[in-house]
């Protein structure tokens, strides 16, 4: 069950090979610092919220719930819509429940979503503090840095933090001869060792690879907003589902997203920057979110030609630009 357990490493870019080799490996996995945590705004999840309160009845039940959720299009965010009805399911017992009471339930739902681990969780010794795992792997690599402010035994303690999350199992990779606390290890008694390093295959290319799950803050939110209603980019984004096809490309300033056909479905945020030395090498439909008049801030609000609209977040790749 992937989602007991952890890859702990003193740094974030050492972390980045374990991801791309789950995605090589179909694994499920989930870096601690990617968050699409607003379920509230995805096209499912308003989808769902509509046809609630559209419905006769004021009253809903688990069964009404399965029905209409079988008749949308399979994505993850129905997988996720899947999950969040069976817990509130095993919550009520089944029983018939006020719609309002769901809907309510429903957004406070899907703001704990982020605590709740679905999948191989890739983290950094300071995130994992407080959390613990029945199977952990410690990374090795810059242990022996010392940053600033701190005291020769911060890293010391820190790696004692990532150790003692495991529950059941704990694995301590070491490079040969360079891990700052080997010694000490190897001379503990309740340590199981390799007697010899292992031979590791040849890395495969895809290891450079770095994964950006982007988050409402890196999109220019109010992009499809300022298109008429009968603007051609409403109908583009509207054929888009999770894990199509998208293309990057260098706006004025900002960057563009294309679908398949070249047509410009969404913008990135002004501040968003790409990894330092990395080129984007595919990109692809995270998720559709939906945005309004309402949720816009009020400098934007005089140019906006729509009531709402609907948002392309993207999930970006980059390799190293040599």
């Amino acid at each position: 069950d992937w989602s007991t357990c952890a890859v702990v490493a003193r740094e974030w870019s050492y972390l980045d090979p374990v991801r791309s080799l789950c995605e090589l490996e179909g694994i499920p996995v989930q870096m601690a610092n990617e968050e699409f945590s607003n379920v509230w705004f995805l096209r499912e999840t308003q989808a769902l919220v509509s046809w609630l309160r559209g419905r006769d009845s004021l009253l809903v039940q688990s069964t009404d719930l399965k029905d209409w959720l079988e008749g949308q299009t399979a994505s993850p965010w129905t997988e996720l819509l899947e999950e969040a009805i069976a817990a509130y399911e095993l919550e009520t017992g089944g029983a018939e429940t006020a719609v309002a009471q769901f809907i309510e339930w429903l957004a406070e739902w899907g703001r704990d979503l982020r605590r709740r681990q679905r999948g191989l969780l890739l983290l950094t010794a300071h995130r994992a503090k407080g959390l613990e795992f029945d199977h952990v792997v410690v990374l090795d690599g810059g242990w022996d840095r010392v940053s600033r402010g701190e005291d020769a035994d911060a890293p010391r303690r820190l790696y004692y933090v990532a150790m003692s999350r495991a529950r059941q199992t704990l694995t301590l990779a070491c490079f040969p001869n360079t891990h700052p606390f080997q010694k000490t290890l190897q001379n503990n008694p309740s340590v199981l060792r390799r007697q010899a390093p292992i031979t590791l295959p040849p890395a495969p290319p895809e290891l450079v690879r770095q994964y950006k799950q982007a988050s409402l803050r890196d999109v220019f939110l109010s992009y499809a907003g300022y298109r008429h209603p009968n603007h051609t980019l409403h109908s583009a984004i509207a054929a888009l589902s999770p894990g199509d096809p998208l293309q990057m490309q260098a706006g004025a300033g900002q960057w563009q997203l294309l679908d398949r056909n070249g047509t410009v479905v969404g913008q990135l945020a002004g501040s968003f920057k790409a990894p330092a030395g990395t080129r984007c090498t595919s990109a692809s439909v995270l998720a559709i979110a939906t945005w309004s008049r309402e949720y816009s801030a009020p400098q934007y609000q005089s140019g906006l030609k729509c009531d709402t609209w609907e948002v392309v977040v993207p999930e970006l790749v980059f390799e190293p630009s040599s």
